[in-house]
C-alpha cells in the first residue's frame, strides 16, 4: 500500500493494537460473522508477511483482498471463513498482508 492509498489517518493506542506498522480495511460481506467480524466493520491489520495457523489474517488471493482464518495443515495453505455458508479457499498462492489485531465498529 503506497502512502497515498488511504482515505484517512487514524491514531490508535498501543494498548489496543500493540507495536508495528498498521493499515485498516473495511469489511464487505458476512464470511467472518462467527468471528464477530461483520459487514461494514473496519479491521486493523499489523503488516507482516507471515502468520501462525489459526490467526485471522488479511491476504491477497487472485488479486482480491480477503480477511479469513489462516490454516496451515497437511502441507496446504487455506483461508477459512467463519460462516458455514462459505467454503475454504485453497491459497497456496496467497500473499499474507498481515494479522488482524483489532476490529472497529460504528454503533448506529
Amino acid at each position: 500500500m503506497a502512502p497515498h492509498d488511504y482515505e484517512e489517518a487514524l491514531t490508535l493506542p498501543t494498548s489496543l493494537v500493540g507495536d508495528g506498522e498498521f493499515f485498516a480495511l473495511r469489511v464487505r460481506g458476512d464470511s467472518m460473522i462467527e468471528a464477530a467480524i461483520c459487514d461494514g466493520d473496519i479491521v486493523v491489520v499489523r503488516r507482516q508477511p507471515t502468520a501462525e495457523s489459526g490467526e485471522i489474517v488479511a491476504a491477497t488471493v487472485g488479486g482480491e483482498t480477503t480477511v479469513k482464518v489462516l490454516d496451515l495443515a497437511d502441507g496446504r495453505v487455506r483461508l477459512l471463513p467463519r460462516n458455514p455458508h462459505y467454503s475454504p479457499i485453497d491459497a497456496g498462492d496467497a500473499t499474507i498482508l498481515g494479522r488482524v489485531v483489532s476490529i472497529l465498529r460504528r454503533l448506529r
